[in-house]
């Protein structure tokens, strides 16, 4: 590992980020703790304290990067499947990286900021670029696009899907069907919003 000196504020920003995405990813967000991204990166915790004003800003950092991993992940499967419906291709793009990246998705739901705090205008930008994402899907269709709380109530349904799915194991099938759900979820949607 390099001295301590031959990081940059930046450097030593992204290394404390990227340590506390692989704890979380791996061990869960209970298992998030400044000591043990302390450890991992060889700093002290007060040079993690230097670059995060405390662990709530810390975790919004995290959780506002996974929403924009999560966007970028959507984006690169509509790019490279054969599913013809873009909406449809959005939900099995949002379910594969739920799959791939369970701990940060959880960490997503499972963290709340202390009342009155506010939220960063840099995550709800991350956030609500998940839900553009969706509402360019629908316009993909040439079809009149819902309306922004429409599409809202359509994503947050994709998330119980993968929350369902994320309480039972793991396996192919438990996947297989969950796809299936959101493929059905979709489908019911879509006749709904359309006959309205």
């Amino acid at each position: 590992m390099a001295r301590r000196s031959e990081h940059s504020q930046e450097e030593i920003k992204q290394m404390i980020l990227e340590a506390a995405e692989d704890i979380v990813q791996e061990y869960g967000f209970s298992a998030l703790k400044v000591r043990k991204i302390a450890a991992d990166i060889g700093y002290t915790v007060g040079s993690i304290y230097m670059v995060f004003t405390g662990m709530d800003d810390l975790i919004m950092h995290i959780k506002m990067r996974t929403w924009q991993k999560l966007a970028k992940s959507i984006e690169s499967y509509m790019a490279t499947t054969e599913i013809p419906v873009p909406i449809e291709a959005f939900a099995l793009g949002y379910l594969d990286f739920v799959v791939a990246n369970e701990g940060l998705w959880r960490m997503l739901f499972e963290h709340h900021l202390p009342i009155g705090k506010a939220v960063p205008e840099g995550y709800l930008q991350a956030q609500v670029g998940v839900l553009l994402l969706a509402d360019r899907q629908f316009k993909k269709l040439g079809d009149q696009c819902p309306d922004k709380q429409v599409v809202r109530a359509l994503v947050n349904s994709m998330q119980g899907v993968s929350m369902q799915l994320l309480m039972q194991q793991l396996s192919d099938e438990s996947i297989a069907v969950a796809k299936l759900e959101m493929l059905l979820l979709v489908s019911c949607f879509m006749r709904g919003w359309q006959a309205r």
